[in-house]
Parts: C-alpha cells; sequence; structure tokens
C-alpha cells in the first residue's frame, strides 16, 4: 500500500533521518508536519523543501505540547501518522563528569516523556474511522545498553517497552504501532557530536528503507548487521556481550 495523502507529524524532522524521512513523504504526496525545539532549523528545513509545514516545540515541555494540538485543532488539521524521531544523547562517565539534574529530567523527556505525550494526544485526535499510524524510532541500545551512553539507552529502551505494550493495548483499533531500530546513521549527532569512527548509513538510504517498511505494513525495522548480533550475544553471554560493547563503544566514540 503506497503511503500517500496523509497528514504526518514528524518530531526532529530538521536534519538527519528525520529531515530525509520528511523530503521522502512530501514527494509521495503526504502533508509533513515538521516540530522541534529550534525555529531556525526548521526554517532551514522548509527553505529546501517549501512544502513543510513547521512549528517550534520543545517536547521536553508539556504544556509546549498540549499548545500544539490546541493550535492543530484549532485549524483543523487531524493527523494521520505520527513519527516520534527525535533524540538527544550524550557520552556520560558518571565518575568523571556531572550533568546537572534539570538537564537529566530534560535529556529524558525528549527522549521519553515527551514521544509518550505526543502519542497520547495523538491517538485522542485520531479519526478511528481511517488507518493511523505510530512510528516509534527507539535505538539496537534497547538490545543491549551502551554503557557510556547510559541516559540515552535508558530512555529509548523505555520507549522500546512503551511501543511493544501500546501495540498490545490498540491491538483491535485501526492503529499500527511500529518500533524502528536504526543502525548508525550519518548525522550532525553522529558525527560531530558523537565522533562516530565506525561505518554510517546514509539518513537517505535508511529513510528509504524504512518508507517501504511502512508501506508493506511490517510493525518492525532493525537493518542493521548489529541488531541480530546483539540478541544473539544477549541470549547466550549478556555479562560478557555487555562488557564487551562498553570496550568497542568507547573505542568507537573516542570515549576517554
Amino acid at each position: 500500500m503506497d503511503f500517500t495523502n496523509k497528514t504526518v507529524l514528524l518530531t526532529g524532522g530538521g536534519t538527519g533521518i528525520g529531515f530525509a524521512l520528511a523530503q521522502l513523504l512530501v514527494q509521495r504526496r503526504n502533508r509533513v508536519i515538521i516540530i522541534g525545539r529550534r525555529l531556525d532549523k526548521l526554517q532551514e528545513a522548509q527553505q529546501l523543501v517549501p512544502a513543510l509545514q513547521i512549528f517550534q516545540c520543545d517536547v521536553a515541555q508539556p504544556e509546549a505540547i498540549d499548545a500544539l494540538f490546541a493550535t492543530l485543532h484549532t485549524q483543523g488539521i487531524v493527523l494521520d501518522a505520527l513519527v516520534n524521531n527525535a533524540a538527544v544523547l550524550e557520552m556520560w562517565d558518571i565518575l568523571k563528569q556531572s550533568i546537572p539534574s534539570a538537564e537529566i529530567f530534560n535529556r529524558l523527556s525528549i527522549n521519553l516523556a515527551g514521544p509518550i505525550c505526543l502519542t497520547q494526544c495523538f491517538i485522542r485526535q485520531a479519526d478511528l474511522k481511517r488507518k493511523n499510524y505510530i512510528i516509534n524510532v527507539t535505538t539496537e541500545a534497547a538490545i543491549m545498553p551502551v554503557p557510556i551512553l547510559p541516559l540515552y539507552s535508558a530512555s529509548k529502551t523505555g520507549l522500546s517497552v512503551f511501543t511493544q505494550s501500546l501495540r498490545v493495548q490498540l491491538k483491535n483499533q485501526p492503529f499500527v504501532v511500529m518500533e524502528v531500530m536504526p543502525p548508525p546513521v550519518e548525522s550532525r549527532m553522529t558525527t560531530q557530536d558523537l565522533r562516530n569512527s565506525g561505518p554510517l548509513v546514509l539518513a537517505a538510504n535508511f529513510a528509504a528503507g524504512l518508507l517501504k517498511k511502512i508501506e508493506a505494513g511490517k510493525l518492525y525495522y532493525a537493518p542493521g548487521a548489529n541488531a541480530w548480533q546483539l540478541r544473539l550475544i544477549r541470549r547466550l553471554a549478556p555479562n560478557v556481550g555487555l562488557h564487551l560493547v562498553d570496550k568497542l563503544s568507547r573505542q568507537q566514540l573516542h570515549a576517554v
């Protein structure tokens, strides 16, 4: 089934996977609304793809989410699909570095509480006479955590659990609940923020593969070789595997 003529709300749509997916969705004649904290980044994306609609919204702030959906309601916009893609991550060795408590809460909210609130708002406004889509972008770290990325691993694992729970709750309703676990994708986050020296997938290629899986009705997409390897390690030797992931990730991310 072609994914066309739908109204899509996409978080983190200004860069990386989100922007690549937004471009493809627009090409498929979808109405795409991207939201983010920084208006300048949203405007840059809109300049590149003028058909995009933009709303400034910090998903770490509950009042901003409520205001967003109130605005959509006032404008008569009913969403068909929600893509929870926005995320932040950090290298954090708790023995060597302190993060302000407020910043910890903010990061966890962007990755977990925000998507949950957005999902609830989306479900409440959905037209139950047609199919609706909830697409949550989690991480391979939900299979085996990356110890040097503890907040990211913990919050995205939480989103994975929420996605699985939601799928059961909505099994008899017109909702498709999909979980996406990307491999390392080339983006500012991976190349600049994390200085990832490992192989990276082009965002456009990943987005194209994801859209094919959405159209095929798949509920899970984890194309990276790491995903099945991590599942095998978790089943056979979880403790050894965890320490191996820690060692390899520190080397790949140039963590001290």
